[in-house]
């Protein structure tokens, strides 16, 4: 059995929507990182990071949703969540992971979440405007496309999660439209399932 540590709304999401889509059997096991649960010892016994995805498996635990999403997929390949290993379509799809995880992510939690010593106006208007060059960047390669490679797959899902940070305060009145990743992001939340589990990590994450 698959038991996947996540908490609500974070990065994690993305492993946990996943799941779903795979079909996979799996547990998941809520980590309130709000109250810091990220950084007991019981969870940097799985994890000693002490971050969210971290996936047990039967052969060990695995970390980071740039590992997470393609073995996840792998495990249901009749389902094709992504191009399969040794192709260039494989290549793209780990770049294109990469790219949110190194650099729309990154953005995005210095934005929000403002390191010591970058806690001042100079510092924040950067982070923003790397937050805004990254979507932007996002926004122009969805142009006449459904999806971030050419068939759904956990790209998708992983761009899905950042898209719905967007309406943080932090960004409110900030950033400038985005029509294709709304586009995008509207598709993505018609599919089956997927809304119900977004709401339920609303509410979760609202009670913190």
């Amino acid at each position: 059995m698959l038991r996947l540590h996540h908490s609500p709304m974070a990065c994690s999401l993305a492993s946990r929507l996943a799941l779903m889509e795979a079909g996979l059997p799996h547990e998941i096991a809520i980590v309130r990182t709000w109250k810091g649960e990220q950084k007991s010892d019981a969870y940097r016994a799985i994890n000693p990071r002490g971050k969210v995805p971290a996936l047990e498996t039967n052969d060990g635990i695995l970390t980071e949703s740039t590992a997470i999403l393609p073995y996840i997929a792998g495990l249901a390949p009749q389902k094709h969540l992504v191009p399969p290993a040794g192709t260039f379509e494989r290549a793209v799809a780990q770049s294109w992971l990469s790219y949110f995880s190194s650099t729309l992510h990154a953005s995005l939690s210095q934005a929000m979440f403002a390191p010591p010593g970058c806690d001042n106006d100079t510092a924040r208007e950067a982070a923003l405007a790397r937050v805004i060059a990254a979507f932007g960047d996002i926004d122009s390669h969805l142009t006449g496309r459904e999806h971030v490679l050419d068939a759904f797959s956990v790209c998708d899902l992983y761009l899905l999660v950042f898209a719905t940070w967007r309406v943080a305060p932090t960004f409110a009145g900030r950033l400038p439209a985005f029509a294709q990743i709304d586009r995008f992001q509207q598709a993505m939340l018609a599919r089956p399932g997927l809304m119900s589990v977004i709401g339920e990590e609303m509410k979760l994450r609202a009670e913190g």
